[in-house]
């Protein structure tokens, strides 16, 4: 007599069927399944912990020194007159004598830039510090920059300009700003360096762990920072200085390796 096999709702799985070659296989198919997805998934993981505990991550650095090979100075030069016309030829002397400076310190036509004028109108103010629509003045200003090559000359330039301010010369003078005309074939020749001193550290300490460095899995650029000659910490964040001549290039560069 055939027995059978009892199930959640009380019907029965004849037992025959429950035994035979092709049902049993089935249902191992399907544990064998689940058993090798979560087997698998074990797997994976067991491999992703073997690469992250095999691998070293280190931080290379280097410095270059360099000079600034131009800058620019600017100034602004303001007056104001009762007419348009008195301001004009007050600013007109006034920025011819800051052009004859310019020239008295070696630098040609050409380096030399000359904005268009701004004007405004001075409005006149009531007792109680209202404005008015009356016209009190004319105020008008240029600017005056100089950018050249010669950066010891504008530096130069930049400090007698004082002169023309004791002799009553209406000219607002800002700080020269000094650059690296060449910096891409610097940053490249750092990012060199930089490189070797990271592999350099890698290897240092795989020694001595008794391993060795194998292939480089990531590689990432840090900032490159132009810092003054003779700054101490740059930080972790791009800087340029453009304060100074003399100047450092530091860069930055993280590396992995496989570690064997």
């Amino acid at each position: 007599m055939t027995s059978h096999a009892p199930t959640g709702n009380g019907w029965r799985w004849p037992m025959g069927l429950v035994a035979s070659n092709g049902f049993g296989m089935f249902v191992l198919g399907i544990a064998l399944a689940l058993g090798g997805a979560y087997g698998a998934q074990a797997l994976s993981r067991a491999i992703v912990a073997s690469r992250v505990t095999s691998s070293i991550s280190v931080k290379g650095s280097a410095m270059i020194d360099v000079r600034s090979d131009a800058a620019t100075w600017s100034s602004t030069v303001r007056v104001q007159g009762a007419t348009r016309e008195q301001a004009y030829l007050r600013l007109s002397e006034a920025v011819e004598r800051v052009q004859r400076a310019v020239e008295a310190g070696g630098f040609a036509k050409d380096e030399l830039r000359i904005s268009a004028i701004s004007t405004s109108a001075v409005k006149r103010r009531n007792d109680k510090g209202e404005e008015t629509n009356d016209i009190e003045a004319y105020a008008l200003s240029q600017s005056v920059a100089v950018h050249s090559a010669k950066v010891e000359a504008v530096e130069a330039l930049s400090r007698g300009i004082t002169g023309l301010i004791r002799d009553g010369v209406p000219i607002e003078s800002g700080a020269p700003s000094y650059t690296i005309s060449a910096i891409e074939s610097q940053k490249m020749k750092l990012l060199d360096e930089a490189t070797r001193n990271a592999m350099e550290r890698a290897r240092t300490l795989a020694d001595g762990s008794g391993s060795r460095v194998g292939r480089l899995i990531n590689a990432s650029q840090g900032v490159i920072q132009v810092l003054a000659r003779g700054a101490i910490d740059g930080g972790e964040w791009g800087q340029y200085d453009t304060s100074t001549i003399d100047k450092t290039l530091r860069a930055v560069v993280s590396l992995e390796y496989a570690v064997d």
